[in-house]
């Protein structure tokens, strides 16, 4: 990607993708966390007025998409918050998806894992398992496990995600977001109450409420529109490795906005973590050549809060 028009959006939409965690942590603070996913979701599904449903997509891969990418993935992560998780290192945690959808990939579609992939994968979950251990008192051990519970619920969407073979990602994920919005507020109403639901909305403040627009307007429509005219233009392998910068930018965002401090032993962890990411993502020489014409069809782009999932895309073309 040499266009300087192009390299400056993809920066803004890591960027945008990275504070994206501070903005939920903002609106977990009067939404109770499954209900801020399934009003996430709702308000993206009402773009499907605009997008027709993608008629080369069977039902029950936008109903995996949904159920994984959607539902398993933002119930989990919203919970991991709710309790303890910070906001920056939830950013770099939820990148666990990436050796996740590698392993997922390999075990459920038989795809090749070259040794720098291999590699890639066990420096991520070294990381991880620093990170556990060098937990300061206000992360939870079930939080950071919830966490990384997210991003293998996303690995299993990114399944489902290779197999619907969309031609419009952009319409493919507000449809799945649509599909979403009802089983998330069922499963509010039953398990944080009425009484909780009510509450929420009517002690409605400034700071929840532009934290869920920052999700939806921002991170969804602006990022992922975005993101579709890079993935579209580009092959992924050529796009991809960007979204590495978006843990660091989450990181450095919760610093500013909260404070937030890592400890020594969660700071190199972190730092393993993204070198393992980076051995998953970075596309070989090799691969570039010939991903033009591989990846000229986009899929699904990247979740705004996930953005290191085009690790799906980039890593076939590296194996």
């Amino acid at each position: 990607m040499r266009n300087p028009r192009h390299i400056a959006l993809a920066l803004a939409v890591v960027v945008i993708w990275g504070v994206n965690f501070v903005a939920i942590g903002h609106a977990l603070e009067g939404f109770p966390p499954i209900l801020l996913a399934a009003l996430r979701f709702a308000l993206t599904g009402t773009a499907a007025l605009f997008f027709p449903r993608p008629k080369e997509v069977r039902w029950y891969w936008i109903a995996g998409i949904s159920a994984f990418m959607f539902f398993g993935q933002y119930v989990l992560l919203f919970t991991a918050m709710a309790h303890g998780m910070p906001d920056g290192l939830a950013s770099l945690v939820l990148q666990s998806q990436a050796p996740f959808t590698v392993l997922a990939a390999a075990l459920l579609l038989g795809e090749k894992t070259g040794p720098r992939q291999v590699a890639g994968i066990a420096a991520a979950v070294a990381g991880l398992v620093v990170i556990g251990a060098g937990r300061g008192g206000n992360v939870p051990l079930s939080s950071l496990l919830l966490a990384v519970g997210a991003g293998a619920s996303w690995a299993l969407g990114s399944i489902c995600n290779r197999k619907a073979g969309a031609t419009n990602g952009f319409a493919l994920m507000v449809w799945a977001s649509l599909y979403a919005a009802p089983p998330l507020f069922l499963t509010s109403l039953l398990s944080e109450g009425p009484h909780r639901i009510g509450h929420a909305f009517a002690h409605l403040h400034a700071g929840p409420v532009v934290g869920l627009l920052y999700v939806v307007l921002l991170s969804t429509f602006v990022g992922m529109g975005a993101w579709v005219v890079l993935i579209t233009k580009y092959p992924a392998s050529a796009v991809a490795p960007y979204t590495l910068g978006v843990p660091p930018v989450g990181i450095l965002a919760a610093l500013i906005a909260n404070g937030e401090r890592m400890t020594a032993l969660e700071i190199a962890g972190s730092l393993v973590v993204l070198g393992g990411l980076v051995a998953i993502v970075w596309p070989r020489r090799s691969a570039r050549g010939t991903s033009a014409r591989r990846f000229r069809r986009p899929r699904i782009v990247p979740d705004p809060s996930v953005a290191a999932a085009t690790v799906e895309e980039s890593t076939h073309a590296a194996a």
